[in-house]
Parts: C-alpha cells; structure tokens; sequence
C-alpha cells in the first residue's frame, strides 16, 4: 500500500468512526419519582432565602451519547408546593400567587440541548407557570449511571436556572415602609432528577 492508499484508508476510518459514534442508540428514561425533585430558593427582605419544594409529578427524556439528554418533559405539582411555612404556603397557594386552583401544575418542555464538556449541557425549552409560558435556560449536568440490583439502569442529572417571577405573573410587589422589597423578584429553581431507562 503506497502513501495515497495509506492516508485514504486513514480518512475512510475516520470518518467511519464518526459516522457510528453519531448514531449512538438513544435510550428513553422514565422519571423516578422518589428520587427526583424540585427545589426554589427567594430573598427576604433582600438579607435572607426563603427555600421551598414542589413535587415532580412525573418527568421523561431520550438520551443520547454520554447520557446527555435530547429532549425533556416534565411536570410540577403546584398544589403541593411547600415552604414550611403554613401561612406563607397558604398566601403562595392563594390568587396572589400561583393561584394553584386555577393552574394546579407547572410544565416544561425541551426546545433544544446544547451538550458542554464532561457530562455538562444546556437545556433550552418552554416553562409554564400560572398560565404564562416563557423560554428558559437550564444549565445541566450528567451525576452519573448505574445498574440496581434488579438490572435496572438509573441516570442522574441536576439542572438550575434563575427566573425573574413577574415574567410568569408572580407580580405581587408589597414593599416595607422604606421601600425594601418584601420577596425578591429573582427565584432560583434547581432540579435534581433520576431516571431509570425503558426502553
């Protein structure tokens, strides 16, 4: 084989390799409820954080290389939001608020995945709060995969992103006589997620 044959069977390789890692089989993950969940974080008087929970209520992504996912779809149960504050609950839960009788869940559902170095990704996709859908950013990362003792495959993600809640129609504003900001507009959602693979 001269040196022209020797490079072409080098690109043909290549190229091969390319071809096949491009069309990695994609798994399809179904949410683990027990061990995925939802967290928010708000200021207080601009010197403190009030944290909170809401309940995923169900979650599915495909996946491909890496286990970074290629699409997600997820639902939040409003209704069962949850400060620890019984009075705070009620106000969050009231038309002030979420107004949870009327918008009893909160969705999101994947536009785009923009995949980053070692297990990281952007997810892009439409969040719906109170009945107002806006395109949000979630930065992501791959936690990890094993197989449970049932043969079972589980992958773990996080994923965060920062909000401003009057874009959603969270506008209630009620200020201190000094003009401080009772709840700060900006609220920080993070998401931890495991998924088992159906397919």
């Amino acid at each position: 084989m001269n040196a022209t044959h020797r490079i072409c069977a080098a690109a043909l390789t290549l190229c091969l390799g390319a071809a096949l890692a491009g069309t990695a089989v994609a798994d399809t993950l179904t949410g683990d409820l027990d061990h995925s969940s939802s967290e928010f974080v708000a200021t207080h008087l601009t010197i403190s954080s009030v944290h909170g929970t809401i309940p995923v209520k169900s979650w599915s992504a495909t996946t491909g290389a890496g286990d970074i996912p290629t699409s997600v779809t997820a639902t939040l149960d409003a209704q069962g939001l949850d400060t620890k504050s019984a009075d705070r609950d009620h106000d969050l839960h009231g038309a002030d608020w979420f107004d949870v009788t009327k918008y009893p869940t909160i969705t999101f559902k994947s536009t785009s995945v923009v995949p980053g170095q070692n297990g990281a990704f952007k997810l892009i996709g439409d969040l719906t709060i109170h009945g107002v859908t806006k395109p949000v950013t979630l930065d992501g990362k791959v936690v990890g995969s094993i197989v449970d003792g049932h043969g079972h495959r589980h992958v773990g993600y996080t994923a965060t992103t920062t909000i401003d809640r009057r874009d959603f129609g969270l506008t209630w504003g009620h200020t201190t006589p000094a003009g401080v900001y009772i709840v700060g507009n900006d609220v920080t959602i993070t998401i931890n997620a495991e998924g088992i693979v159906t397919n």
